[in-house]
């Protein structure tokens, strides 16, 4: 069965109904590697995906990574220069704006005391809830949950779990009200 996304704009068919695959569009620097992606995905240019499920409608800007293991839900945004490593589960609806980083590691080294050089690392999980929106620029601290319809304000460092409806911004998020 095949399906249809979306590379700047123009409309290509490819192999869907959940299979894997793996393309690389030399022309858009587009690299994506045993990764699902659903109907109606749409790419920018310079994207990286490798080891993913891309769900329906998925809008993904330029300059972004996604890593092994990441599902993103339906109707997700996803804008420019955005990094999501391994680890991280995103919802559906959920928007993410430019320059937003995912981390997964809590204690990340390059080298061990020895002096060689660190190649495994506890992958920490974090989850982003149906319908949030997390502002340009900000940071995400693995291991947290980013509740339903929340709001992260730009510019944010996001360290602890993040209640449903809530809005919070700050370089340590804090929660500033909820939403009705």
């Amino acid at each position: 069965m095949s399906g249809v996304i979306f590379f700047r704009g123009q409309e290509y068919e490819i192999e869907s109904n959940n299979k894997l695959i793996s393309l690389h569009i030399p022309e858009y620097n587009i690299l994506i590697v045993n990764s699902v992606l659903a109907e109606g995905v749409s790419l920018w240019s310079n994207v990286n995906i490798y080891g993913a499920f891309i769900g329906d409608n998925i809008k993904i800007g330029s300059f972004v990574e996604i890593r092994s293991g990441v599902r993103i839900g339906k109707d997700t945004k996803i804008e420019p220069f955005v990094f999501i490593p391994e680890g991280v589960i995103i919802e559906e609806c959920v928007f993410i704006g430019p320059n937003v980083i995912f981390t997964n590691d809590l204690y990340p080294r390059a080298c061990d005391e020895r002096g060689e050089q660190i190649n495994e690392y506890e992958i920490i999980k974090t989850i982003v809830k149906k319908g949030a929106s997390i502002g340009a620029g900000s940071v995400i601290k693995c291991g947290v949950t980013i509740g339903e319809s929340s709001i992260i304000g730009a510019g944010s460092i996001v360290v602890n779990d993040i209640p449903s409806r809530a809005v919070v911004y700050g370089s340590k998020a804090e929660i500033r009200k909820f939403l009705k």
